[in-house]
Protein backbone atom coordinates (compact mmCIF):
# COMPACT_ATOMS: atom_id res chain seq x y z
CA UNK A 1 0.00 0.00 0.00
CA UNK A 2 1.54 3.37 -1.06
CA UNK A 3 2.58 5.85 1.59
CA UNK A 4 0.17 8.72 2.25
CA UNK A 5 3.00 11.21 1.55
CA UNK A 6 3.18 10.19 -2.12
CA UNK A 7 -0.52 9.85 -2.69
CA UNK A 8 -2.00 11.93 -5.53
CA UNK A 9 -4.11 14.14 -3.22
CA UNK A 10 -1.05 14.98 -1.18
CA UNK A 11 1.07 15.83 -4.27
CA UNK A 12 -1.72 18.01 -5.70
CA UNK A 13 -2.13 19.93 -2.46
CA UNK A 14 1.61 20.48 -2.09
CA UNK A 15 1.89 21.72 -5.69
CA UNK A 16 -1.05 24.10 -5.22
CA UNK A 17 0.56 25.62 -2.17
CA UNK A 18 4.00 25.98 -3.81
CA UNK A 19 2.75 27.50 -7.12
CA UNK A 20 2.94 31.16 -5.98
CA UNK A 21 6.49 30.66 -4.80
CA UNK A 22 7.49 28.93 -8.06
CA UNK A 23 5.83 31.67 -10.15
CA UNK A 24 7.57 34.38 -8.14
CA UNK A 25 10.92 32.60 -8.50
CA UNK A 26 10.51 32.35 -12.30
CA UNK A 27 9.05 35.82 -12.86
CA UNK A 28 11.28 37.76 -10.46
CA UNK A 29 14.33 38.03 -12.83
CA UNK A 30 12.01 39.50 -15.47
CA UNK A 31 10.03 41.77 -13.17
CA UNK A 32 13.15 43.69 -12.15
CA UNK A 33 14.21 44.65 -15.73
CA UNK A 34 10.61 45.50 -16.60
CA UNK A 35 10.27 47.78 -13.59
CA UNK A 36 13.67 49.35 -14.31
CA UNK A 37 12.66 49.90 -17.94
CA UNK A 38 9.48 51.69 -16.93
CA UNK A 39 11.38 53.79 -14.40
CA UNK A 40 13.99 54.80 -16.98
CA UNK A 41 11.29 55.67 -19.50
CA UNK A 42 9.78 58.02 -16.95
CA UNK A 43 13.15 59.53 -16.01
CA UNK A 44 14.15 60.10 -19.65
CA UNK A 45 11.25 62.49 -20.02
CA UNK A 46 11.84 64.26 -16.70
CA UNK A 47 15.13 64.29 -14.79
CA UNK A 48 17.32 62.77 -17.55
CA UNK A 49 16.23 65.02 -20.41
CA UNK A 50 19.67 66.62 -20.54
CA UNK A 51 21.31 63.18 -20.82
CA UNK A 52 18.69 61.69 -23.06
CA UNK A 53 21.00 59.74 -25.37
CA UNK A 54 23.08 58.21 -22.57
CA UNK A 55 19.99 57.22 -20.57
CA UNK A 56 18.42 55.63 -23.66
CA UNK A 57 21.46 53.41 -24.18
CA UNK A 58 21.14 52.37 -20.54
CA UNK A 59 17.47 51.75 -21.22
CA UNK A 60 18.40 49.46 -24.14
CA UNK A 61 20.74 47.52 -21.87
CA UNK A 62 17.86 46.95 -19.46
CA UNK A 63 15.50 45.97 -22.29
CA UNK A 64 17.98 43.33 -23.44
CA UNK A 65 17.43 41.51 -20.12
CA UNK A 66 13.72 40.99 -20.77
CA UNK A 67 12.46 37.68 -22.21
CA UNK A 68 11.76 37.10 -25.86
CA UNK A 69 9.69 38.52 -27.63
CA UNK A 70 9.19 41.43 -25.20
CA UNK A 71 12.84 42.45 -25.49
CA UNK A 72 12.92 42.80 -29.28
CA UNK A 73 9.51 44.51 -29.32
CA UNK A 74 10.58 47.12 -26.77
CA UNK A 75 13.95 47.58 -28.52
CA UNK A 76 12.14 48.33 -31.79
CA UNK A 77 9.81 50.72 -29.96
CA UNK A 78 12.82 52.54 -28.51
CA UNK A 79 14.25 53.38 -31.97
CA UNK A 80 12.16 56.60 -32.44
CA UNK A 81 13.04 57.64 -28.90
CA UNK A 82 16.74 57.10 -29.61
CA UNK A 83 16.52 59.11 -32.85
CA UNK A 84 14.98 62.10 -31.06
CA UNK A 85 17.45 61.79 -28.20
CA UNK A 86 20.45 61.92 -30.55
CA UNK A 87 19.02 65.02 -32.23
CA UNK A 88 18.92 66.67 -28.83
CA UNK A 89 22.22 65.89 -27.12
CA UNK A 90 24.32 63.34 -29.02
CA UNK A 91 28.10 63.97 -28.63
CA UNK A 92 29.44 60.84 -30.35
CA UNK A 93 29.95 59.91 -34.05
CA UNK A 94 28.09 57.10 -35.74
CA UNK A 95 30.88 54.55 -35.59
CA UNK A 96 30.98 54.70 -31.77
CA UNK A 97 27.25 53.96 -31.61
CA UNK A 98 27.48 51.16 -34.17
CA UNK A 99 30.51 49.57 -32.47
CA UNK A 100 28.75 49.54 -29.09
CA UNK A 101 25.57 48.13 -30.61
CA UNK A 102 27.46 45.37 -32.45
CA UNK A 103 28.90 44.19 -29.13
CA UNK A 104 25.50 44.50 -27.48
CA UNK A 105 23.76 42.56 -30.26
CA UNK A 106 26.26 39.72 -29.97
CA UNK A 107 25.34 39.44 -26.29
CA UNK A 108 21.61 40.18 -26.67
CA UNK A 109 20.26 39.63 -30.23
CA UNK A 110 17.12 41.57 -29.26
CA UNK A 111 19.09 44.81 -29.90
CA UNK A 112 19.32 44.04 -33.64
CA UNK A 113 16.61 46.61 -34.61
CA UNK A 114 18.59 49.40 -32.94
CA UNK A 115 21.80 48.26 -34.65
CA UNK A 116 20.11 48.21 -38.05
CA UNK A 117 18.68 51.69 -37.46
CA UNK A 118 22.06 53.20 -36.45
CA UNK A 119 23.96 51.62 -39.34
CA UNK A 120 21.24 52.48 -41.86
CA UNK A 121 21.03 56.09 -40.72
CA UNK A 122 24.81 56.55 -41.02
CA UNK A 123 24.86 54.99 -44.50
CA UNK A 124 21.93 57.12 -45.69
CA UNK A 125 23.40 60.45 -44.64
CA UNK A 126 26.93 59.59 -45.74
CA UNK A 127 25.70 58.73 -49.24
CA UNK A 128 23.51 61.85 -49.31
CA UNK A 129 26.37 64.14 -48.33
CA UNK A 130 28.91 62.44 -50.60
CA UNK A 131 26.64 62.76 -53.64
CA UNK A 132 25.93 66.43 -53.10
CA UNK A 133 27.62 68.84 -55.52
CA UNK A 134 27.69 72.34 -54.01
CA UNK A 135 27.97 75.34 -56.34
CA UNK A 136 29.57 78.71 -55.57
CA UNK A 137 28.90 81.58 -58.00
CA UNK A 138 29.66 85.29 -58.07
CA UNK A 139 27.46 87.90 -59.71
CA UNK A 140 30.08 88.68 -62.35
CA UNK A 141 33.80 88.93 -62.93
CA UNK A 142 35.56 89.79 -59.69
CA UNK A 143 38.45 92.24 -59.92
CA UNK A 144 40.02 94.79 -57.65
CA UNK A 145 43.28 96.60 -56.95
CA UNK A 146 45.76 95.37 -54.37
CA UNK A 147 45.05 96.94 -51.00
CA UNK A 148 41.54 98.02 -52.02
CA UNK A 149 38.57 96.36 -50.24
CA UNK A 150 36.25 94.37 -52.52
CA UNK A 151 32.56 93.84 -51.70
CA UNK A 152 30.46 91.44 -53.76
CA UNK A 153 27.57 89.00 -53.58
CA UNK A 154 28.19 85.27 -53.50
CA UNK A 155 25.55 82.65 -54.31
CA UNK A 156 25.92 79.26 -52.64
CA UNK A 157 23.79 76.24 -53.55
CA UNK A 158 23.79 72.94 -51.71
CA UNK A 159 21.53 69.92 -51.99
CA UNK A 160 21.95 69.09 -48.30
CA UNK A 161 22.05 71.31 -45.21
CA UNK A 162 25.59 72.51 -44.56
CA UNK A 163 27.60 75.08 -42.64
CA UNK A 164 29.90 77.04 -44.98
CA UNK A 165 32.97 78.96 -43.87
CA UNK A 166 33.40 82.03 -46.09
CA UNK A 167 36.83 83.46 -47.09
CA UNK A 168 36.41 86.21 -44.46
CA UNK A 169 35.95 83.60 -41.71
CA UNK A 170 32.18 83.94 -41.24
CA UNK A 171 29.94 80.86 -41.00
CA UNK A 172 26.74 80.64 -43.05
CA UNK A 173 23.96 78.06 -42.82
CA UNK A 174 23.04 76.80 -46.30
CA UNK A 175 19.99 74.73 -47.14
CA UNK A 176 19.15 75.08 -50.82
CA UNK A 177 20.42 78.45 -52.10
CA UNK A 178 21.57 81.54 -50.21
CA UNK A 179 23.07 84.86 -51.28
CA UNK A 180 25.58 86.51 -48.95
CA UNK A 181 27.60 89.72 -49.01
CA UNK A 182 31.34 89.06 -48.86
CA UNK A 183 34.19 91.47 -48.19
CA UNK A 184 37.74 90.68 -49.24
CA UNK A 185 41.06 92.49 -49.39
CA UNK A 186 44.32 91.37 -50.98
CA UNK A 187 47.63 93.15 -50.43
CA UNK A 188 49.52 91.55 -53.32
CA UNK A 189 48.46 91.35 -56.97
CA UNK A 190 47.55 88.01 -58.50
CA UNK A 191 44.65 85.65 -59.21
CA UNK A 192 43.06 84.31 -56.03
CA UNK A 193 40.71 81.34 -55.68
CA UNK A 194 40.22 80.89 -51.93
CA UNK A 195 38.50 77.75 -50.71
CA UNK A 196 35.11 77.57 -49.02
CA UNK A 197 34.83 74.86 -46.37
CA UNK A 198 31.51 72.96 -46.40
CA UNK A 199 30.63 70.99 -43.25
CA UNK A 200 27.66 68.60 -43.59
CA UNK A 201 26.12 67.41 -40.32
CA UNK A 202 23.21 64.97 -39.99
CA UNK A 203 20.25 65.96 -37.74
CA UNK A 204 21.44 63.44 -35.14
CA UNK A 205 25.02 64.80 -35.33
CA UNK A 206 26.34 61.27 -35.88
CA UNK A 207 27.51 61.77 -39.50
CA UNK A 208 29.81 64.64 -40.42
CA UNK A 209 31.43 65.22 -43.80
CA UNK A 210 33.74 68.08 -44.82
CA UNK A 211 34.39 69.30 -48.34
CA UNK A 212 36.22 72.25 -49.88
CA UNK A 213 34.98 74.14 -52.94
CA UNK A 214 37.00 76.64 -54.96
CA UNK A 215 35.86 80.24 -54.94
CA UNK A 216 35.36 81.95 -58.34
CA UNK A 217 38.61 83.63 -59.45
CA UNK A 218 39.36 87.10 -58.08
CA UNK A 219 41.70 89.15 -60.27
CA UNK A 220 43.79 91.56 -58.21
CA UNK A 221 45.60 94.24 -60.20
CA UNK A 222 48.86 95.79 -58.97
CA UNK A 223 48.61 99.18 -57.31
CA UNK A 224 51.11 100.48 -59.86
CA UNK A 225 48.93 99.52 -62.81
CA UNK A 226 45.91 101.26 -61.33
CA UNK A 227 48.02 104.35 -60.59
CA UNK A 228 49.35 104.44 -64.17
CA UNK A 229 45.82 104.22 -65.58
CA UNK A 230 44.71 107.00 -63.26
CA UNK A 231 47.71 109.07 -64.31
CA UNK A 232 46.89 108.59 -68.01
CA UNK A 233 43.31 109.71 -67.43
CA UNK A 234 44.48 112.73 -65.44
CA UNK A 235 46.93 113.77 -68.14
CA UNK A 236 44.37 113.25 -70.89
CA UNK A 237 41.81 115.32 -69.03
CA UNK A 238 44.07 118.29 -68.22
CA UNK A 239 43.89 120.82 -71.07
CA UNK A 240 46.73 123.12 -71.95
CA UNK A 241 46.13 126.67 -70.74
CA UNK A 242 48.15 129.09 -72.85
CA UNK A 243 49.19 132.06 -70.74
CA UNK A 244 50.96 134.06 -73.51
CA UNK A 245 53.05 133.75 -76.65
CA UNK A 246 56.48 135.06 -77.52
CA UNK A 247 58.69 135.14 -80.55
CA UNK A 248 60.45 131.94 -81.46
CA UNK A 249 64.09 131.78 -80.39
CA UNK A 250 66.65 129.27 -81.64
CA UNK A 251 66.60 126.18 -79.42
CA UNK A 252 62.92 126.38 -78.49
CA UNK A 253 61.18 122.98 -78.80
CA UNK A 254 59.10 122.67 -81.90
CA UNK A 255 56.25 121.21 -79.91
CA UNK A 256 55.73 124.61 -78.28
CA UNK A 257 55.03 126.36 -81.60
CA UNK A 258 51.60 128.03 -81.58
CA UNK A 259 50.40 127.08 -85.07
CA UNK A 260 47.09 128.92 -84.96
CA UNK A 261 48.71 132.17 -83.89
CA UNK A 262 51.43 131.77 -86.50
CA UNK A 263 48.81 131.45 -89.24
CA UNK A 264 47.38 134.78 -88.26
CA UNK A 265 50.52 136.86 -87.72
CA UNK A 266 52.67 134.98 -90.26
CA UNK A 267 55.71 134.64 -88.00
CA UNK A 268 56.93 131.87 -85.66
CA UNK A 269 55.87 132.19 -82.05
CA UNK A 270 55.94 129.78 -79.12
CA UNK A 271 53.40 129.39 -76.36
CA UNK A 272 53.97 129.63 -72.65
CA UNK A 273 51.62 127.36 -70.76
CA UNK A 274 49.89 128.51 -67.60
CA UNK A 275 51.01 126.76 -64.48
CA UNK A 276 53.90 124.90 -66.16
CA UNK A 277 57.42 125.01 -64.81
CA UNK A 278 60.00 126.60 -67.01
CA UNK A 279 62.43 123.70 -66.63
CA UNK A 280 62.18 119.96 -66.16
CA UNK A 281 61.16 118.57 -62.79
CA UNK A 282 63.40 115.86 -61.38
CA UNK A 283 62.15 112.83 -59.52
CA UNK A 284 64.50 110.30 -57.90
CA UNK A 285 63.20 106.80 -57.17
CA UNK A 286 64.62 103.88 -55.19
CA UNK A 287 63.22 100.94 -57.16
CA UNK A 288 64.13 98.14 -54.80
CA UNK A 289 61.97 97.32 -51.76
CA UNK A 290 61.82 94.77 -48.97
CA UNK A 291 58.76 92.86 -50.29
CA UNK A 292 56.52 92.58 -53.36
CA UNK A 293 53.83 94.52 -51.53
CA UNK A 294 56.24 97.34 -50.68
CA UNK A 295 57.59 97.38 -54.25
CA UNK A 296 54.05 97.72 -55.60
CA UNK A 297 53.35 100.62 -53.27
CA UNK A 298 56.58 102.38 -54.29
CA UNK A 299 55.65 102.06 -57.98
CA UNK A 300 52.17 103.34 -57.22
CA UNK A 301 53.60 106.41 -55.53
CA UNK A 302 56.08 106.94 -58.38
CA UNK A 303 53.38 106.71 -61.08
CA UNK A 304 51.22 109.23 -59.21
CA UNK A 305 54.16 111.58 -58.63
CA UNK A 306 55.24 111.53 -62.30
CA UNK A 307 51.66 112.14 -63.50
CA UNK A 308 51.24 115.03 -61.06
CA UNK A 309 54.57 116.50 -62.16
CA UNK A 310 53.58 116.33 -65.84
CA UNK A 311 50.57 118.53 -65.12
CA UNK A 312 53.02 121.24 -64.03
CA UNK A 313 55.92 120.71 -66.40
CA UNK A 314 56.43 119.72 -70.02
CA UNK A 315 58.92 117.05 -69.12
CA UNK A 316 59.97 115.10 -66.03
CA UNK A 317 63.36 113.52 -65.54
CA UNK A 318 63.11 110.30 -63.51
CA UNK A 319 66.41 109.22 -61.97
CA UNK A 320 66.20 105.71 -60.56
CA UNK A 321 68.39 103.38 -58.51
CA UNK A 322 68.18 99.60 -58.76
CA UNK A 323 70.35 96.78 -57.43
CA UNK A 324 72.14 96.77 -60.78
CA UNK A 325 72.94 100.47 -60.72
CA UNK A 326 71.43 103.84 -61.58
CA UNK A 327 69.81 105.33 -64.67
CA UNK A 328 67.43 108.04 -65.84
CA UNK A 329 64.43 108.50 -68.08
CA UNK A 330 63.00 111.61 -69.63
CA UNK A 331 59.21 111.43 -69.52
CA UNK A 332 56.58 113.58 -71.19
CA UNK A 333 52.86 113.15 -71.63
CA UNK A 334 53.16 111.01 -74.72
CA UNK A 335 55.76 108.66 -73.26
CA UNK A 336 54.26 108.46 -69.75
CA UNK A 337 52.70 104.99 -70.07
CA UNK A 338 55.72 103.49 -71.86
CA UNK A 339 58.16 105.02 -69.36
CA UNK A 340 56.18 103.68 -66.39
CA UNK A 341 56.20 100.18 -67.90
CA UNK A 342 59.98 100.44 -68.16
CA UNK A 343 60.28 101.54 -64.53
CA UNK A 344 57.96 98.77 -63.35
CA UNK A 345 60.11 96.19 -65.11
CA UNK A 346 63.20 97.45 -63.27
CA UNK A 347 61.70 97.23 -59.77
CA UNK A 348 62.84 94.41 -57.48
CA UNK A 349 61.72 92.90 -54.17
CA UNK A 350 64.44 91.79 -51.75
CA UNK A 351 62.18 89.54 -49.62
CA UNK A 352 63.82 90.64 -46.40
CA UNK A 353 62.46 91.99 -43.15
CA UNK A 354 62.10 95.77 -43.08
CA UNK A 355 64.25 97.59 -40.54
CA UNK A 356 63.97 101.32 -40.34
CA UNK A 357 66.93 103.23 -41.80
CA UNK A 358 69.23 100.23 -42.17
CA UNK A 359 71.56 99.40 -45.06
CA UNK A 360 71.42 95.66 -44.40
CA UNK A 361 75.16 95.41 -43.81
CA UNK A 362 75.98 96.81 -47.24
CA UNK A 363 74.15 94.26 -49.36
CA UNK A 364 72.40 97.10 -51.20
CA UNK A 365 74.29 99.39 -53.57
CA UNK A 366 75.66 102.51 -51.98
CA UNK A 367 74.44 104.95 -54.60
CA UNK A 368 74.12 108.63 -53.79
CA UNK A 369 70.93 110.14 -55.18
CA UNK A 370 71.43 113.05 -57.59
CA UNK A 371 69.81 116.38 -56.97
CA UNK A 372 66.05 115.94 -57.27
CA UNK A 373 62.85 117.82 -56.48
CA UNK A 374 61.04 114.68 -55.25
CA UNK A 375 62.43 111.43 -53.80
CA UNK A 376 60.22 108.31 -53.88
CA UNK A 377 60.98 105.02 -52.11
CA UNK A 378 60.21 102.66 -49.27
CA UNK A 379 60.66 104.35 -45.92
CA UNK A 380 62.98 101.69 -44.52
CA UNK A 381 65.40 102.12 -47.44
CA UNK A 382 64.94 105.67 -48.75
CA UNK A 383 64.58 107.61 -45.49
CA UNK A 384 68.37 107.98 -45.01
CA UNK A 385 68.66 109.37 -48.56
CA UNK A 386 66.16 112.19 -48.09
CA UNK A 387 67.53 115.71 -48.13
CA UNK A 388 66.08 118.93 -46.85
CA UNK A 389 65.97 120.49 -50.33
CA UNK A 390 63.71 117.71 -51.69
CA UNK A 391 60.19 116.51 -51.04
CA UNK A 392 60.20 112.88 -49.95
CA UNK A 393 57.38 110.45 -50.71
CA UNK A 394 58.05 107.48 -48.42
CA UNK A 395 55.77 104.42 -48.31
Amino acid sequence: MPSARWSPPYIYEATRRAAPLLYFAVAWPHLVPAAASLALLALENTALRRLHTASLFLHLAVISLLPWPWSIALAAAAVPLLHEAKKRDNPLPWYVHVSALIVGTLVAPALAPVLLYSAGEALYYYVKFARDKPVVEAGGRLKTVAGTPLTYKLKIRSGAPAVVELPDGRLVQVSGEVSVDVKAKFDVAGVYTPQLAFAYISPTKTVKLKRRVRHPPILVYPRARAAVEAGKMALAGSLEQVAEVRDYAPGDPLRLLHWKKMAKILKPVVKRLEGRAGSELRIAAVLYATSPKASDRVLEALASAVAAALTKAERVEVQYITLRGAGSLSVDRRSYAEAMEDLVSRAEALNVEAREARDYAGILPRQALPQADVIVGERALAAPLCRQDASCVLV
